[in-house]
């Protein structure tokens, strides 16, 4: 899973898809936005959120659908599967995150 962190507005549209999806109570995490502190890159003040899943429960999801609710939901396209070379490939010059299970 990819992250494109210029993208992610912080809209936590993934985190509803996924609870909507699974069902699973709020004491319970598979999907979480964290939101970080702002700080300054080249002059410019930047806040970015970062998208924590839990890989082993989203490799069981992808499984059984190829664009699960959390990429599917994402409005600012800012999460996507793919395989590792082509998130690679989506990362260069790119404020990213991967995660891989």
């Amino acid at each position: 899973m990819l992250l494109d962190l210029d993208d992610c507005t912080g809209c936590f549209s993934c985190e509803a898809a996924c609870r909507d999806k699974h069902r699973y109570g709020y004491e319970e995490d598979w999907m979480k936005v964290e939101r970080r502190d702002p700080f300054l890159v080249d002059g410019k003040l930047r806040q970015y959120h970062l998208v924590a899943p839990v890989l082993d429960k989203c490799a069981a999801c992808h499984a059984e659908d190829d664009n699960p609710p959390c990429v599917a939901g994402c409005p600012a396209l800012a999460l996507k599967i793919r395989t590792l070379s082509e998130m690679a490939k989506l990362a260069e010059d790119r404020h990213c995150a991967i995660y891989t299970a």
